[in-house]
C-alpha cells in the first residue's frame, strides 16, 4: 500500500513538471523613448524566474501601467529552449513632461497656476514638480522630487513649499471664526524602504514656520509657530488592469510628532484607505475612508475636509479631528483615442470637531465626471456636485489639470 501511494505521489509529481509553463528569462522591450532601458528592466526583474502563465503576464501588464508612463502594452511570450522562454514588450510612452495649467473652483472660489511636470524625471521614473497657485485669497509655490524604492534601494523625497494668505476659517455651518494674514514655509526630507511588492515603509523630518499677521482679537487664540516635524509611516498598495480601469487598493497609517523651539510638543496620526473594485468591464466600485486626529494642535495646523475623502464641509473649514467615508460607482461611458471619459455617483459621511469642540456629523450624496487622459501622464479634469443632506446646501467642485 505504501509503495502504491509513493508511486502514485511521484507521477503527480513528475507530470507536473511536464506540464510546467517555461520560465522567464528574459525581457525584450520595444518603444521606450524617455525611460532608461535598465530603468525599465529593473521593474521587471521580479518576474525572472517565474512560470510564463497567462497570470504572469497578466502581473507584468499590471506593472506596466501602475508606472502611469506608458499606452498600447501588448505583451507576448517566445519560447527561447523547452524551458525559458523570451517576453516580448511592446508599448507607447505618454507625455511625461509639459506645463501643466491649473484651474480650480470650489464653492465659488476661483484659483489657478501652472506646475513643471515631469512625473519620469531624467528617465528612471522619478518624479519631480515645480510651480505654484494663486487665488484670490493666496499665493503659493513648491517643489518636490521623489524617488520610489525600488528593490532592494531607498527612495527618498525632497519638499519646499512657501505661501502667503488671507485666512479665514469657518465653522461647518459656515460661519466665520477667525480672519487673519499669515506667512508659512515648510520644508522635509523622507527616505522609504521596499519590504514587499506591496508595502513600503517611510521615515521624514522638516522644518515648518507660520507668521501669523491678524488683530489682537486673536492674539492668545492664533499665533505664530515654528515647528521641528518627524514622522512615520507604512504604505501598502497594489493594483489591478482590466483594460478600462486601473483599480487600486491601498491603505497608509502615518504617525507624527511635532516639536517647538518652546519645547511644547503635539503629536497625532492619520489613516487613509481606498478600494476599488471592478465588478463589470465597465463599471466599478470606488470606496475610500481617512481619519486625522492631532492631540494640542495649534490651530494654524489644522486641515481641511478633504484631508477625511469628502467634499462635504466648506472649503474654509479646518479641524484638528476629523473621520469620513465615501462609496459609490462609476462607470467609464466613453473611451476615445483622447482618453476615458467616466461618471460616478457617491454617498459621503463625515464626523469632525467644530471650533466650540463639539463633534459634528455630516452626510450628503452626490456624483460627478472625471476624465483620464490616455497620452499624458496627469489627471485632465473632474467635475463635482455634492447635496449636503445634513446642511442643506450643495458643495461644488471643478478643476482642470489636478485631481480632486
Amino acid at each position: 500500500m505504501k509503495k502504491s501511494f509513493f508511486a502514485v505521489a511521484l507521477f503527480v509529481v513528475f507530470a507536473g513538471f511536464l506540464n510546467a509553463e517555461p520560465v522567464i528569462t528574459k525581457f525584450e522591450i520595444q518603444g521606450l523613448k524617455r525611460t532608461k532601458e535598465f530603468a525599465a528592466q529593473r521593474d521587471l526583474k521580479k518576474f525572472i524566474g517565474k512560470e510564463a502563465s497567462a497570470e504572469t503576464l497578466h502581473n507584468i501588464e499590471n506593472s506596466l501601467q501602475a508606472d502611469n508612463l506608458f499606452t498600447n502594452i501588448s505583451i507576448e511570450c517566445e519560447p527561447i529552449t523547452e524551458n525559458e522562454s523570451c517576453v516580448k514588450i511592446s508599448l507607447e510612452e505618454k507625455m511625461s513632461i509639459l506645463p501643466l495649467p491649473i484651474v480650480a473652483v470650489n464653492d465659488g472660489l476661483f484659483s489657478a497656476g501652472a506646475f513643471l511636470i515631469d512625473s519620469n524625471a531624467m528617465g528612471l521614473k522619478d518624479f519631480f514638480m515645480l510651480g505654484g497657485i494663486f487665488s484670490r485669497d493666496n499665493i503659493s509655490g513648491m517643489t518636490i522630487f521623489s524617488r520610489p524604492p525600488k528593490g532592494s534601494s531607498l527612495g527618498f523625497s525632497i519638499y519646499t513649499g512657501i505661501s502667503k494668505s488671507d485666512m479665514e476659517l469657518v465653522t461647518t455651518e459656515d460661519d466665520s471664526v477667525y480672519d487673519f494674514g499669515s506667512f508659512s514655509f515648510r520644508g522635509s526630507l523622507g527616505v522609504s524602504k521596499k519590504f514587499f511588492d506591496c508595502f513600503s515603509a517611510e521615515l521624514s523630518t522638516g522644518f515648518g514656520i507660520v507668521k501669523i499677521d491678524g488683530s489682537d482679537e486673536i492674539k492668545g487664540e492664533i499665533e505664530s509657530e515654528k515647528v521641528w516635524e518627524s514622522s512615520a509611516a507604512i504604505d501598502f498598495k497594489a493594483a489591478d488592469w482590466n483594460g478600462t480601469f486601473m483599480s487600486e487598493k491601498s491603505a497608509v497609517a502615518k504617525a507624527f510628532v511635532d516639536v517647538t523651539p518652546c519645547r511644547d510638543v503635539f503629536n497625532g496620526f492619520e489613516l487613509r484607505i481606498k478600494i476599488q473594485q471592478p465588478v463589470l468591464e465597465k463599471l466599478r466600485i470606488v470606496q475610500s475612508a481617512a481619519c486625522f486626529y492631532e492631540f494640542d494642535a495649534p490651530i494654524v495646523f489644522y486641515r481641511g475636509g478633504r484631508s477625511a475623502s469628502v467634499s462635504l464641509f466648506p472649503t474654509e473649514f479646518s479641524s484638528d479631528s476629523m473621520a469620513g467615508l465615501s462609496i459609490g460607482l462609476e462607470y467609464a461611458a466613453l473611451k476615445t483615442k483622447i482618453g476615458l471619459f467616466s461618471v460616478y455617483a457617491v454617498y459621503q459621511t463625515a464626523r469632525a470637531k467644530d471650533f466650540d469642540r463639539s463633534w459634528i456629523f455630516n452626510q450628503g450624496a452626490g456624483g460627478g465626471m472625471k476624465m483620464y487622459l490616455s497620452k499624458v501622464a496627469f489627471p485632465a479634469c473632474s467635475v463635482e456636485v455634492i447635496y449636503n443632506i445634513t446642511e442643506k446646501e450643495f458643495r461644488t467642485g471643478f478643476s482642470i489639470g489636478m485631481s480632486m
